[in-house]
């Protein structure tokens, strides 16, 4: 199985999957764009690819890839990308600013 479609289509979704992280971070904090980020960032990329790139479709269906498979394997790469750079984040913001929780 040829890995190279699904990674390309995912790098034309990242833009809008991590705009969209970031967005949700400013206003609900980074647990929250963190679980966003993994659950709805690749159907927010499946809707910006498809408002910029919608042709580029005919390439993976030429290629036997479905939209379906496309947006699994997104959520896949969202989700084995998205654990270790929260985390990593997560303990920079700690690092700098202490515990931020409102008690």
């Amino acid at each position: 199985m040829n890995l190279r479609p699904y990674w390309q289509y995912y790098k034309d979704c990242f833009l809008f999957i991590a705009g969209f992280a970031i967005v949700v971070g400013l206003f609900l904090g980074t647990l929250w764009s963190f679980v966003l980020f993994i659950t709805l960032g690749p159907l927010v990329g499946y809707v910006g690819f498809t408002a910029v790139n919608s042709q580029q479709f005919y390439f993976y269906y030429n290629v036997g890839i479905t939209k379906r498979k496309l947006i699994k394997c997104s959520f896949l790469i969202n989700l084995m990308l998205g654990v270790p750079i929260y985390l990593v984040l997560h303990g920079i913001i700690f690092i700098l600013f202490g515990d931020l929780t409102i008690t």
